[in-house]
Order: structure tokens, then sequence, then C-alpha cells
């Protein structure tokens, strides 16, 4: 064979192996992100986090569960020990979550699951939540008025409570907390709708969280409707 025809030989097999390597080059570019799949998947925290890496959604064992956040920034819980799953709004910060545990010393016994969606830049303002301590439970859907100033503030006091050096140091951050919560205006309940001991109720509250108007349906079945003033005082029953 001549050089020449050699020649030519070889650009028409660069030209063949060309065109089989383009249409896998294409697939390879078109397949996007690698996917998995498992039978079965052990594992103590997963993350769902943004293209910046923000969190969007994190569930953990109480090892691993997350801290408090606000503006993408984790600061340290006090006294949470539980696990569950934590989700995160656009901009970082911490706005709800579900968590459940319990716990037994001896013959006392507690337990408690809520599901909780907080207002923008403050607490819970939604939640289904379930309670129980001693054989005394409540259960039902609450909704909270919270007050319009961030709890940032609270978070740094909470961090140092969770890295203060002794349990005195902790309770006084704690009481530090709950007297600028108080200054500050704190949170009231507006609405009860479950079950409390053997009662089922409807609670509606004012802006200060005093019950003013409770439907309930007791032990006995007997149905009544309950008008209340500011002092809690029944000022007018309907049974």
């Amino acid at each position: 064979m001549t050089g020449k025809r050699m020649g030519q030989m070889m650009l028409i097999a660069a030209g063949f192996a060309a065109g089989a390597a383009t249409p896998a080059a294409m697939v390879m570019a078109d397949a996007g992100p690698a996917k998995s799949s498992f039978d079965e998947i052990s594992v103590k925290r997963i993350n769902i986090v943004e293209p910046d890496g923000k969190y969007r959604l994190v569930l953990a064992n109480s090892e691993r569960f997350p801290g408090l956040f606000m503006e993408g920034k984790e600061y340290k819980h006090h006294s949470r020990d539980t696990g569950g799953m934590l989700f995160f709004n656009d901009e970082g910060d911490e706005v709800g979550g579900l968590t459940f545990d319990s716990k037994t010393v001896g013959e006392h016994r507690r337990a408690s699951a809520s599901l909780m969606f907080d207002q923008y830049k403050q607490d819970q303002t939604v939640g289904i939540q379930y309670s129980e301590a001693n054989g005394q439970r409540a259960a039902g859907l609450r909704v909270w008025d919270r007050p319009d100033w961030p709890i940032k503030p609270l978070m740094e006091m909470s961090e140092r409570a969770a890295t203060a050096p002794d349990q005195a140091a902790r309770d006084r951050i704690r009481e530090e907390m709950r007297a600028y919560a108080t200054a500050k205006g704190t949170a009231a309940e507006r609405l009860f709708v479950g079950k409390t001991s053997d009662d089922a109720i409807v609670k509606l509250a004012d802006k200060s969280g005093r019950p003013r108007l409770l439907l309930r349906v007791g032990a006995s079945g007997e149905p009544s409707i309950e008008f209340l003033d500011a002092t809690g005082k029944v000022v007018k029953r309907i049974s």
C-alpha cells in the first residue's frame, strides 16, 4: 500500500471514530446529575441544599440534629436534644420542622411530637402537637400570635447558654433570654383545637392569650359553650 493510500485510509478511520464518539458525548452531556438507587440506606444526617449551599431541609438523628439558623448562620441550641426534620426558607432561616421524642425515668415517662411552621424571623406560629407526661395527654392544632421583632438576639443568647461553663451560668443566660423576650413582647396562643385529658375542646383567646370562648365536650358527652371575661370568669354558659 502506498503512503498516499495509507494516509487516505487513516483519514477515513478517523472520520468514523469521530462520528461514533459524537452521539456518545451528546448522551453524556445530556445525562444530567448522576442518579443512584438504593434498596436501603442508614445514615445519621441528610442535608438537602440549594445550589448556593444554603440548607433547604435537614433530616437527622438527635446526635447530628442542627441548631438554630438565621441568615444561613447556625447558633447552638441550649436545650434541644431531639431528632427529626428542620425546614429552611430562601434566606437560610429556620422556619419550622418535625420532631418527636420520648423518655422514661423509673415510673415517670414523657413523649411528644410536633409539626411546626414559623413566622418570618420569629418562632412557630402554627403547629400540630402531641404531648404526654405521666398519663396526662394533650393533642391538637395550635395557632400563636408572634411579635414583629426578629429573634436573632435570642439565638445568640442560646449559643452562649449552650457553651456556658456550668449549669449555673447556663441558667443565668436562660433567665436573660426570658427577660429579653418579655420586655420585647411575647407570644400568645390564640387558637387550640384538640383534646386535653378527657375533654375535646375549641379554645379561642384574645391577643393577650386569655381564653374568651370555649367549646367543650367532656368525658360525659355533654356539650357546652362558655363565654369568658378578661379575668377568666365565665359570664355566659350554653349547655
